[in-house]
């Protein structure tokens, strides 16, 4: 049995179609027979997020999604705020890592490109990344391919602190990558909350349909063949399609007489038909939100037990 960890931040209303099919579904596949772990990212948020109220409700709104998601209680669940120890691991770490690898992260150097005001918490994020998986002994962490330098950090500032004090103390975690692809957004882009360009499943359905039947798509008209491959509304259909419905559709996209209308009518179809256990969960937990605090503390108390046992290893190297 292996740890299995992954996490999602809280800085939308709601887990979108690229949280899902990015960390979600791969995290997923590797659940069982492991001692999986999921964490809301919340201190992770504060770089970004500077509304309380908005933060809490971002914060209830995701933790409940994925107790509707993850229904199994083998699956722990916890708030990364909860940690106890986190912010000392975060510290000690943050004493051996070089300035110059942060200076490569991308996050950082994409904000730095745009013009963002920046903060101290989006140039040291790597740092409580590493602090989030190094504390709990996590030996898979399965992302999308975008996260590879997170890992890859992660195992750097390992090293770093297993060379400083001449020791080995962190378990090494290794990424674990899925075959999906990037998933659009709306707008033909990544799909991102920072974009507004997602779709969820727990939004209400019109806002579901609205948002479904606005994906940009070339101008081709209904009578024009169009090419499946190389169109966005087709994209969500290989994932959430029968194979006889991509089969199907494909084929009406190559013959023409068949409107990308047509496709979007038939992909929020798929959706709301892929989703409604999801949503029927997430409906019941919205009603008893003692039973998604209770999940959330049992989470926290397991979690807070794992990093002690490890910051006994990370004190006795210091000397602290």
């Amino acid at each position: 049995m292996k740890r299995v960890f992954t996490g999602i931040k809280a800085t939308g209303d709601h887990l979108h179609l690229g949280n899902y099919f990015g960390t979600i579904v791969p995290f997923r596949e590797h659940t069982q027979g492991n001692d999986a772990m999921i964490w809301v990212a919340d201190l992770h948020s504060l770089t970004s997020v500077h509304d309380s109220g908005k933060l809490g409700a971002n914060f209830h709104n995701i933790a409940t999604e994925l107790c509707a998601i993850f229904d199994d209680e083998a699956i722990t669940i916890f708030r990364q705020s909860d940690i106890r120890q986190l912010p000392l691991l975060h510290w000690i770490l943050s004493t051996i890592t070089p300035h110059s690898l942060m200076l490569r992260a991308h996050a950082f150097k994409d904000a730095q490109a745009k013009g963002s005001d920046l903060n101290m918490g989006v140039f040291t994020y790597p740092i409580l990344m590493a602090a989030d998986i190094l504390g709990y002994d996590i030996e898979q962490v399965p992302v999308g391919k975008d996260q590879t330098q997170h890992i890859e950090f992660t195992r750097d500032i390992a090293e770093a602190f297993h060379r400083a004090y001449d020791r080995e103390v962190f378990t090494m975690p290794e990424g674990v990558y899925g075959d999906m692809p990037t998933l659009p957004g709306l707008d033909g882009r990544k799909m991102s909350k920072s974009y507004d360009n997602f779709v969820s499943f727990f939004e209400d359905e019109e806002t579901i349909r609205k948002k479904v039947m606005s994906i940009v798509t070339d101008s081709k008209g209904v009578d024009e063949p169009k090419n499946p491959d190389e169109c966005s509304v087709f994209a969500f259909i290989r994932l959430f399609g029968t194979e006889e419905e991509i089969v199907s559709i494909a084929q009406k996209y190559r013959t023409g007489g068949y409107g990308y209308g047509h496709a979007k009518l038939a992909l929020y179809d798929m959706i709301m038909r892929y989703s409604v256990a999801y949503r029927t969960r997430r409906d019941e937990l919205l009603k008893k939100p003692d039973i998604v605090r209770d999940r959330l503390d049992r989470g926290a108390d397991l979690m807070n037990a794992r990093m002690d046992e490890v910051m006994e290893r990370v004190r006795d190297a210091t000397g602290l």
